[in-house]
């Protein structure tokens, strides 16, 4: 025996191996791969078409949400004015002459907008309220009077006119007349400095027409002690409309 392998014959070769089998070639499966990917692909492309359509939707939304709220908004400040501007126009009367600077700087102070809609109220009560804010009633109109005490001293006869300045007399030449009212004081000395005076208050009112010039008479109670040394003024003054 040896353990040397031996190299086998040929005709033993042939003899030992089996014949070979041919296999049967099989008709290649159909690939998925493309189909699928065209699958995911189309997916894919519908999701962003679903997306896009979403969010122009969504922007459309938002865009019209904005709108709504700018025009709830232009409509709660235009509210805001109407309210605002009655108020204001209700305010400008002859009775409310003393609280017409305050009301002035209000008017001043609100946006154009607002202004815009108070001149639509009320034009020219507007107009009233910067002639009379801006105007000192004794720089705008000179008043000259003269007064006789009545032969029982017990009573003073005034007779007063009334002239507005040439630059008021053009912003009253839009108005059918003015009413001013006349205070007086009494003293007896001629210096206002060392004589306290009486203090007569409201005797007159006068219309003024839109030529700027009026004049009223007018008679009131008189005590010889108050003095013979007058002062008429003008305490207010209020275009009519």
């Amino acid at each position: 025996m040896s353990d040397l392998n031996t190299a086998a014959s040929p005709a033993a070769t042939a003899a030992t191996e089996a014949p070979t089998a041919t296999a049967a070639t099989t008709k290649p499966g159909k690939s998925k791969g493309l189909s699928i990917f065209n699958r995911v692909t189309f997916i894919v492309a519908a999701l962003l078409a679903v997306l896009t359509i979403a969010m122009l939707v969504a922007t459309a939304m938002t865009a019209k949400s904005a709108t709504n709220m700018r025009d709830e908004a232009q409509a709660t400040r235009e509210q805001a004015g109407q309210q605002l501007a009655s108020y204001w126009c209700s305010q400008i009367t002859p009775d409310n002459v003393k609280n017409f600077d305050e009301l002035y700087s209000l008017y001043l102070d609100v946006n154009d907008e607002v202004r815009s809609i108070v001149k639509q109220q009320c034009e020219k009560k507007v107009r009233i309220n910067d002639l009379v804010a801006n105007n000192t009633p004794n720089d705008a109109f000179e008043t000259t009077s003269e007064c006789v005490i009545g032969e029982s001293d017990s009573s003073l006869a005034c007779t007063a006119t009334v002239t507005a300045n040439d630059s008021v007399k053009k912003e009253l030449a839009a108005f059918p007349s003015t009413t001013v009212t006349l205070t007086m004081k009494i003293h007896t000395t001629s210096s206002w400095i060392t004589s306290k005076g009486y203090d007569v208050g409201e005797v007159a009112t006068i219309n003024i027409d839109s030529s700027g010039t009026g004049t009223t008479q007018f008679e009131i109670p008189y005590d010889p002690t108050w003095g013979r040394y007058y002062e008429i003024k003008l305490k207010r003054f209020y275009p009519n409309e």
